[in-house]
C-alpha cells in the first residue's frame, strides 16, 4: 500500500515518487507531499503539470545540466507560481556521458557516485541549502531518469532524516523498477551510435549494494552526515530547518 502511495503514475514519466511514509529512527513517520523525486518531466501529457501542481509542488529542481535542460525543457521552467532552479549536481553524470565511460573498476557507477559525493560538495550545498530555504509546499527534485543524481539526493535527504539505510537502499532501488523503458531507450540509442551497450547497460542498473557503499563512505570519511553537509559548506541552522522540512 505504501508503495502504491509513494508513487505517482504520470502520463509521460516513469520514476515519480514520494519521500514520505518511512519511519526513522525514533519512530516518526515522514509526511507526505513534502519532497518528490522524479525522472525528466519533458514528456508529461498534457494536464499532469497540472496534477502536480494540485499535489502541492512549489518548487522544482532541475539536477541535469544546462545542455540536457536545453535539448529536453523542464514544464516547470517557466511556469508561473513555481520556483524553479536549475542545479546541476555532475555535469558528468547524465546517462549519455554514463555510456561513454570507461573504467576497470569492477563498480564504476559506485565510483560516480562517490565523485558525486566528494568532488561535488559546492553542488550538494547549493541543492540542499535551496531546499532549506524554499518557500512552503512541496518540493521536486529530478534528473533524466530520476536513478542516479535523484538517487544520491535522495538518500542524503531521507540519511538527514534518520530513516535507516536498509529503507534508503531500497528506495534507491526502487528505480530497477520503474525505468525499464528508459533503460531500453537509453540502451538503443547507445546501439545505433555504436556505444559499449554491455558496459552502459552495468551503468543503468540500481544496485542497492552500490548506494550502500556510496553512503559508507561518509561515514568513513567524515563520521556523521551532518559533519560531511558542514565540511560541504552547510552551517547548522541549515541543516536543522532541512531536517524539520523532512519530519515535521
Amino acid at each position: 500500500m505504501l508503495k502504491d502511495m509513494r508513487h505517482l503514475t504520470l502520463s509521460g514519466a516513469h520514476n515519480v515518487r514520494d519521500l514520505g511514509g518511512y519511519r526513522t529512527a525514533s519512530g516518526l513517520v515522514l509526511p507526505w507531499r513534502r519532497f518528490l523525486r522524479a525522472d525528466s518531466l519533458h514528456r508529461l501529457a498534457e494536464g499532469e503539470d497540472r496534477r502536480l501542481l494540485d499535489e502541492g509542488v512549489a518548487t522544482v529542481i532541475d539536477l541535469r545540466t544546462p545542455g540536457e535542460t536545453e535539448a529536453a525543457p523542464n514544464p516547470f521552467a517557466a511556469r508561473d507560481g513555481v520556483d524553479y532552479h536549475n542545479l546541476p549536481l555532475f555535469d558528468d553524470l547524465a546517462p549519455a556521458a554514463l555510456g561513454q565511460a570507461k573504467t576497470a573498476s569492477d563498480d564504476p557507477l559506485l565510483d560516480f557516485y562517490i565523485a558525486a559525493l566528494h568532488r561535488r560538495q559546492a553542488a550538494i550545498r547549493a541543492i540542499l541549502t535551496t531546499m532549506a530555504d524554499a518557500r512552503d509546499g512541496a518540493i521536486l527534485f529530478n534528473c533524466t531518469a530520476g536513478k542516479d543524481r535523484t538517487g544520491i539526493v535522495a538518500a542524503l535527504l531521507l540519511s538527514l532524516a534518520d530513516v535507516s539505510r536498509d529503507d534508503i537502499v531500497a528506495d534507491y532501488a526502487i528505480s530497477a523498477e520503474l525505468i525499464s523503458e528508459l533503460v531500453a531507450e537509453f540502451l538503443e540509442l547507445s546501439r545505433q551510435r555504436g556505444g559499449d551497450t554491455v558496459s552502459y547497460a552495468r551503468m543503468l542498473r540500481s544496485p542497492g549494494p552500490t548506494m550502500a557503499r556510496a553512503l559508507s563512505s561518509i561515514d568513513t570519511e567524515h563520521g556523521s552526515l551532518d559533519d560531511y553537509l558542514i565540511a560541504a559548506g552547510m552551517d547548522a541552522d541549515q541543516i536543522a530547518r532541512l531536517r524539520n522540512r523532512l519530519t515535521n
